[in-house]
């Protein structure tokens, strides 16, 4: 297994030599790179106390990936990558975003040995959740303007990080409340008819 994300990081790396060497790019996905291995490495050891920590390092590893991959689509679309090469990369990554189980997990694992619980939980199930808050705002706004971007959402939310509100319009897309259209830094989001 460790194997496999060693030769997916050295064609990564073999990848990045097609950057300028001028490119500070070039450096940061290098890094990245090698983050994600540390930590899927770490994922696949630790286990005792130290697997508390998977949970925050697979929620690191998935940020990474998505990053990364970020990098190597600016590469692509500067003319320095070919797209059958990053096409490769970006699905052997995405295999490896799916290879690490959801954070919710042990929460789900959690609510199945729970007293009073007569049907347990199985992974799959839809759990509907109250929607408050910032979600509330984010779907109102999406009621009166068709459409919306996360930096038109964050004039509606200004204290509110460009991080925060993907993972609230993640879990949105999850409960089926809105769709996603579009690509790369051309994605809006909608509500879901």
């Amino acid at each position: 297994m460790e194997n496999k994300f060693l030769k997916l990081t050295n064609t990564v790396y073999k990848l990045l030599e097609f950057f300028p060497d001028s490119d500070p790019l070039k450096i940061r996905a290098k890094d990245k790179a090698l983050s994600i291995l540390e930590q899927m490495s770490l994922i696949n050891e630790t286990s005792g106390w130290a697997s508390f920590q998977k949970e925050k390092i697979k929620s690191q590893v998935l940020e990474d990936i998505d990053t990364l991959l970020g990098y190597l689509w600016i590469g692509k679309s500067q003319g320095w990558l070919n797209s059958f090469n990053c096409l490769i990369v970006s699905n052997e990554y995405e295999k490896m975003k799916g290879e690490v189980r959801p954070v919710m997990a042990p929460i789900i694992e959690l609510t199945k040995k729970l007293p009073g619980i007569e049907e347990p939980i199985k992974e799959g199930d839809s759990v509907s959740f109250d929607i408050t808050g910032r979600k509330a705002k984010i779907l109102e706004y999406l009621k009166y303007h068709e459409k919306a971007q996360v930096m038109d959402l964050m004039t509606v939310l200004p204290d509110i990080t460009k991080r925060t509100i993907r993972r609230d319009l993640d879990e949105l897309l999850k409960l089926n409340k809105i769709v996603r259209s579009g690509e790369f830094n051309q994605v809006f989001y909608k509500i879901n008819n």
